[in-house]
């Protein structure tokens, strides 16, 4: 095989250096079409002998490598695939701290993420550089679904003062009023300490799961038992979620279609409501 390419070297070589020779004589004798004819025939066959030979061009501050062995291409692959990984992280640490008001949505955000993750597989990173290059993601995920929570908690806490102020009115009777006496006495100290909690600090070495309990309310505090009980079933939903979002690594298409559809203020009371009716 190599014989043959070089024998078509020489026969190309040949040719371009007649090519050459006829478009110099061409032009001697005011044969303009015809020498610029067989001068493109030279630069064409030139260019055939030539750039295999070639080993690297360098221009305009870029080098481009055209003959290597194969140490040099797989040193260049490796390049490249740092390049990726770099370019990969700063995708996820912007897309992960970025538009942190509510656009764009979760799916979107994800689906950038996902074409991301599928030119990290075709450059062979592994699923350990990978956990590292979306661990930012991911715990920004896990910091989502708190927060989403304790809205939700908070827009409970709002409805059951306003049942408990509607009964006063309603009834007139000692046992409404001191029924949200009670509620008060116990929400307030609750309110002043998860006012500081340090939710993102606590899930950086915290589960989910964890940190939720101890944003909750004791048993026997402003939540009854049966509205624990509730809030206990949300809970695993969240965290059921949250994990397999980890195990992707970004958020899931259930995951994200949940997030998105209760991230807002009026979707906070909707799901508060949801609970509300659930706990009664």
């Amino acid at each position: 095989m190599d014989k043959v390419r070089d024998i078509f070297s020489y026969f190309v070589a040949a040719m371009s250096i007649f090519a050459m020779l006829g478009a110099v004589y061409q032009a001697f004798n005011d044969q303009k079409a015809s020498a610029v004819t067989l001068g493109t025939i030279f630069l064409v066959g030139a260019l055939i002998v030539f750039l295999p030979q070639v080993e690297f061009i360098k221009t305009l501050g870029v080098e481009a490598r055209l003959r290597q062995t194969v140490t040099e291409a797989v040193a260049t692959l490796a390049s490249v695939r740092r390049l990726a990984e770099i370019s990969a992280r700063a995708s996820y640490l912007t897309i992960a701290w970025g538009n942190r008001l509510g656009t764009p949505s979760a799916k979107d955000k994800q689906s950038v993420l996902d074409d991301i993750d599928a030119q990290l597989s075709d450059l062979k990173v592994t699923p350990e550089e990978r956990a590292i290059i979306v661990k930012p993601w991911v715990a920004m995920i896990r910091a989502d679904f708190f927060f989403l929570y304790s809205r939700v908690v908070r827009e409970f806490a709002t409805m059951k003062a306003s049942d408990l102020t509607a009964k006063i009115h309603a009834t007139q009777s000692r046992e409404a009023h001191d029924a949200s006496m009670t509620h008060s006495d116990l929400i307030t100290p609750w309110s002043n300490q998860t006012s500081k909690f340090g939710a993102m600090e606590r899930l950086e070495t915290k589960t989910l799961s964890t940190v939720i309990n101890e944003y909750m309310p004791a048993k026997g505090g402003w939540l009854s038992d049966k509205e624990l009980a509730t809030f206990e079933t949300f809970k695993q939903e969240l965290v059921r979620m949250n994990d397999d979002c980890a195990k992707k690594g970004g958020y899931t298409a259930e995951a994200a279609d949940y997030y998105d559809r209760y991230k807002e203020r009026e979707a906070d009371r909707e799901k508060a409501k949801e609970l509300w009716e659930a706990s009664r």
